[in-house]
């Protein structure tokens, strides 16, 4: 495995420990906005560009190998 394969795990993770997370577990706004929903929603749109890296990354390692 790849350390480019790990990318994609920081966003991930931080959606799998949002509700343990107690800064944004909690009442409050962001933005104007829940806490959750402002966290959830970054990290969500963080996902594409971190897939979009691995997937050049990875083509880019293929092209090297000569695959």
């Amino acid at each position: 495995m790849r350390g480019y394969h790990f990318i994609p795990a920081l966003p991930v993770l931080a959606l799998v420990l949002m509700p343990f997370l107690p800064f944004v577990n909690t009442t409050g706004l962001w933005l104007g906005m829940p806490r959750m929903l402002v966290w959830g929603g970054f990290w969500c749109l963080m996902l594409t560009p971190a897939l979009l890296l691995t997937e050049r990354l990875m083509a880019r390692d293929g092209e090297e190998s000569g695959r």
